[in-house]
């Protein structure tokens, strides 16, 4: 830079060859740089600037660009040649459109209304978008009375269960060294030998185990088994259930029931160890009925209020969090507090005309067993369950 066009104050602070900086605005006359290097003016950083690409760059301008050339293209001959195998293109045979199906637009999505089967039980309808025959994205159906064009967690995930490259597709059987795969044609023949050995007595000893889910298709294939095989046994099984549920729902109903709240209209929540929002148990409507209790449409009067939500749990929840008063309690102290909000409840709904259920519960209201937990956190659920009953 010459002196003319450097400033007064930094006249001979560097080396007369020195690049000038970059002016990005002439108005201001302020001066930027792209980074330190820059700022410095370091020998290296100007090398870098003169060669562009340090490796070969100024190789293409020196007189050795011949030989550069000549080792380059050897190079890439030798790689091509190398990888010749496994440049080429897989073979698959395809069985392409013999008339292309007139809805069928490259491009353009289709939509398709299906259901999906729950693990416990029932169905979601879904809408399902699709690009030329892959399923791309899913959205709850409007006219499903369970989705009303809402969509679990489960739905949305299942599209990419279609894609997943560790998918079961094919047969397998279990060996010494564990899982081994097999065909259909092995399969056949395992068949044809296994099962006719139980004709004779009529499927004695032989079980089918098989995931819960609702499919027509599957209770059709059940009844063929079974007409077979009468003495056969069909079990559906899931490592994680909900047995406990239906189990006191058979003491309370003398059959085993599901549990369907309507969280809409519920003013004070209280959930024991119970993710309504995202654990066992979570359905749409749930969601939908809590997201309703919580929204406030009035400044007085009905939908003035917002729902108040007490969890007492012993873990970290979706419920938990979105709780108003959270109670973190150990699993072994639930049926104690339970109790004692129960006793508490039933003493203020009426004195005297619940004295049998109170004296039931009278043994198990040990307030000793909650371990000092706040007395306040049993009346005042309390109060507050008994003033929003109904």
């Amino acid at each position: 830079m010459s002196h003319a066009t450097q400033c007064p104050s930094t006249v001979g602070s560097k080396r007369p060859d020195a690049p000038a900086e970059p002016l990005l605005d002439g108005a201001t006359g302020r001066r930027y740089w792209r980074s330190l290097d820059e700022l410095a003016g370091t020998d290296e950083f100007h090398a870098f600037l003169h060669r562009e690409f340090p490796s070969f760059a100024s190789e293409l301008t020196d007189p050795t660009r011949r030989s550069f050339l000549r080792v380059m293209g050897a190079s890439l001959a030798l790689a091509g040649a190398a990888t010749i195998p496994g440049c080429r293109r897989p073979q698959h045979t395809i069985l392409p459109y013999s008339k292309q199906p007139e809805e069928v637009i490259p491009g353009k999505p289709l939509f398709y209304a299906t259901a999906m089967p729950l693990p416990g039980g029932g169905a979601e309808g879904l809408l399902v978008e699709i690009h030329e025959g892959r399923p791309t994205k899913i959205e709850g159906n409007p006219l499903h009375p369970i989705n009303q064009g809402k969509s679990s967690v489960w739905a949305q995930a299942s599209v990419l269960n279609l894609y997943d490259p560790d998918r079961l597709q094919h047969p397998m059987t279990m060996t010494d060294d564990g899982r081994a795969d097999a065909t259909w044609d092995e399969f056949d023949a395992f068949a044809a030998e296994h099962f006719a050995r139980f004709d004779a007595a009529r499927g004695a000893g032989l079980v089918f185990l098989v995931e819960k889910a609702t499919s027509p298709s599957r209770d059709r294939l059940r009844d063929r088994i079974l007409s077979r095989w009468p003495q056969a046994r069909w079990l559906p099984y899931e490592p994680i259930d909900d047995e406990n549920a239906r189990a006191g729902a058979r003491l309370a109903f003398g059959q085993p029931m599901g549990v369907e709240f309507d969280l809409s209209h519920a003013r004070v929540i209280l959930t024991l160890d119970r993710d309504f929002l995202g654990g066992e148990g979570a359905t749409l409507p749930e969601a939908r009925g809590f997201a309703a209790g919580r929204r406030v449409s009035a400044t007085h009067g009905p939908g003035s209020e917002m729902s108040r939500i007490y969890a007492v749990e012993s873990t970290m929840s979706l419920a938990g969090g979105a709780a108003d008063h959270r109670l973190r309690l150990r699993p072994s102290q639930m049926p104690a507090y339970l109790a004692a909000v129960a006793a508490a409840v039933f003493e203020r709904l009426s004195r005297g005309a619940n004295g049998a259920v109170a004296q039931a519960l009278a043994g198990r209201n040990d307030r000793g067993a909650l371990g000092g937990i706040d007395p306040e956190w049993i009346d005042a659920v309390a109060d507050d369950l008994v003033a929003h009953r109904g």
